[in-house]
């Protein structure tokens, strides 16, 4: 329990002085003294004001701890709020503090319920919208509030953002999300119904109770190969309910609606600022946010997309995986974010940016476009062809554009008991031990259980930006399977390093709502919606296809029994046969942007 009120700016002069003592040498205090100097003056000149727990009841009684920092004095003001289920006072939150309240903002901060301070039971985003709602309307009404609030945050604090916005609350007037996912059944703990198992179990995992508990020291891989899927709380454990749901329903049902921002849309228009990285886990719902919020907007010029080549942590660090994206990698991208909120909550001037944003690997360089899918885009079908031995990287796979095959088809057996291993996921700190980014895939290449097409070798270097699609033509004897595609670009020297994968579960070939299973030999075409990405694919690189049934523990496996995947133990394998003809083409598309499509933009 924590309820206080303290004038920082007094407070953090004298730990200032208290700095400049101690174990110090004169020296370093005399280096330190007129940066401190500087730091002191500011903070006496704009002194801000704390309250810490102040506590919120929504409707149904249940009080929600809020952090309010405020400049003193000078009226009211605008809000910035954000709704953490990590605790409202961590680390780098008095650095927002002070950032906003020098510039003219409140900072409310509150624990969503049932973590930390706030009371009730949590139960992840399913609260988030309604209860940010009810906070920011208690926000609008203090003597210190001008009525109008922004929202912030990342990752969970970026998708509830969007959870409030569904409740169109009049207050809420602009979104401010960084990796911000969107709906849980298409990009949370499933991937458009298959569970995103080493993102979501090892993340629930750190999540039950009041407070955060411990990961480290967990063999999370071992763990995760354990069944049922639903029971993987009790494993490491943990008694967790909402885990064991997420598994239980394994069809879009009215089970997801709360957090579901698909079809909601239509009721609001705010504008937003959406950041993401190529390979974060949550880039296919902060692009469906983006695409929706422009498709529905008065003035779609409101909304604005950075995507950087980063991983879940935006802007920390110019390698990832065996990539260096060069000094570039890192922008001020504080600096954008203040310009925007500024214009948009203060009247200031709007700044000089792009509407889309987004970082070009290969160049390594920032590139700016109108909209997204960049216009011009010319989609592109690449198809997959070979005369029957596509199997391992030493296959005969081929992969062209603008003609269908004519070999034979490829056949492979999926053993859910032996999956092919996830070589880098998009898991926020890679909790399963897993790399990230864009790694040598050579190894899982040479199983059996692996097609690989490839073209030859590029005669002048190919941008690939934007959605990506493949269409897989397909027979097997079982009634459920996955098929897995991923997009690679392979070196001269043959390393095969991956720019984007995913999933799709035959059984929601056709709905999501309404499964559908398989009869053994009949061929069905199926649509896999790969994560977007970019990459300039340079000349004498080669661009590469690997199609499989399962990429694990990215994605849960299919146990190709028709049963609910994450209930049962019961398995068997999958003879997959995979078609390549005119009668029964099996593609990838591809959006290629023209030379001269976009322009380079210095951050």
């Amino acid at each position: 329990m924590r309820n206080s009120r303290v004038w920082i700016g007094h407070v953090a002069g004298l730990a200032g002085l208290a700095l400049l003592g101690g174990s110090a040498s004169a020296q370093q205090r005399q280096q330190a003294r007129p940066q401190l100097q500087q730091q002191q003056s500011s903070l006496l000149e704009n002194p801000m004001v704390v309250e810490y727990d102040v506590k919120v009841p929504m409707k149904d009684g249940v009080k929600l701890s809020v952090d309010i920092y405020r400049p003193v004095g000078g009226g009211p003001v605008p809000t910035v709020f954000q709704e953490t289920p990590y605790g409202n006072i961590s680390d780098g939150t008095m650095e927002q503090a002070w950032r906003l309240v020098r510039r003219g903002y409140a900072y409310a901060v509150v624990d969503t319920r049932g973590r930390y301070d706030s009371e009730g039971e949590f139960y992840p985003y399913r609260h988030d919208g309604p209860d940010g709602s009810e906070v920011m309307t208690w926000i609008a009404a203090q003597p210190w509030s001008n009525g109008k609030i922004a929202t912030t945050g990342g990752s969970y604090s970026g998708k509830n953002q969007w959870l409030m916005a569904r409740e169109n609350n009049p207050h809420h007037v602009a979104i401010m999300a960084t990796v911000a996912g969107a709906d849980e059944f298409h990009d949370g703990s499933r991937y458009n119904g298959v569970p995103k198992v080493d993102l979501r179990y090892t993340w629930t995992m750190g999540m039950d109770g009041r407070v955060g508990q411990p990961r480290a020291g967990w063999d999370w891989p071992a763990i995760m190969r354990q069944l049922p899927l639903v029971g993987l709380d009790r494993v490491a454990g943990r008694d967790i309910h909402y885990w064991r749901e997420l598994m239980e329903h394994d069809s879009f049902d009215s089970y997801w609606d709360p957090v579901t921002v698909r079809g909601y849309y239509e009721g609001f228009d705010k504008p937003s600022l959406s950041v993401t990285g190529w390979f974060d886990g949550q880039l296919k719902g902060a692009m469906q946010h983006y695409l929706n919020e422009v498709r529905t907007a008065k003035n779609p010029s409101d909304h604005y997309l950075i995507i950087g080549p980063w991983p879940h942590g935006v802007n920390s660090t110019r390698q990832l995986g065996e990539r260096d994206y060069g000094p570039d990698a890192i922008i001020d991208l504080e600096g954008i974010r203040d310009a925007w909120l500024d214009y948009h909550m203060l009247g200031k001037a709007k700044a000089d940016q792009p509407n889309v944003m987004y970082f070009l690997p290969g160049k390594n360089a920032w590139r700016s476009a109108s909209a997204f899918p960049i216009p011009k885009t010319e989609f592109t079908q690449y198809f997959l062809d070979s005369q029957g031995k596509a199997n391992t990287l030493f296959g005969d796979g081929a992969l062209r554009a603008g003609t269908p095959g004519t070999g034979r088809p490829d056949e492979f057996v999926y053993d859910p008991a032996n999956p092919v291993p996830t070589i880098s996921s998009r898991t926020a700190g890679a909790r399963g031990g897993l790399a990230q980014g864009s790694v040598d895939n050579r190894a899982v290449e040479t199983r059996p259980d692996v097609l690989v097409y490839t073209s030859e070798p590029l005669r002048e270097g190919v941008e690939v930006t934007g959605p990506v699609k493949a269409t897989i033509q397909f027979s097997t004897d079982v009634p459920d399977t996955d098929i897995a595609v991923k997009l690679l670009d392979v070196y001269p020297d043959g390393r095969a390093h991956n720019i984007t994968e995913g999933i799709a579960r035959a059984r929601f070939r056709n709905s999501f709502t309404q499964a559908e299973m398989l009869e053994p030999g009949k061929v069905y075409s199926i649509e896999v919606e790969l994560f977007p990405t970019s990459n300039f694919f340079l000349p004498g690189h080669r661009i590469r296809i690997e199609v499989a049934g399962s990429d694990f523990p990215n994605f849960g496996r299919n146990l190709n029994t028709g049963k609910n995947n994450e209930t049962t133990t019961e398995m068997r394998p999958a003879r997959i046969r995979m078609y390549h003809t005119r009668e029964n083409p099996s593609s990838i598309t591809l959006p290629i942007v023209p030379p001269g499509t976009t322009v380079s933009y210095r951050t």
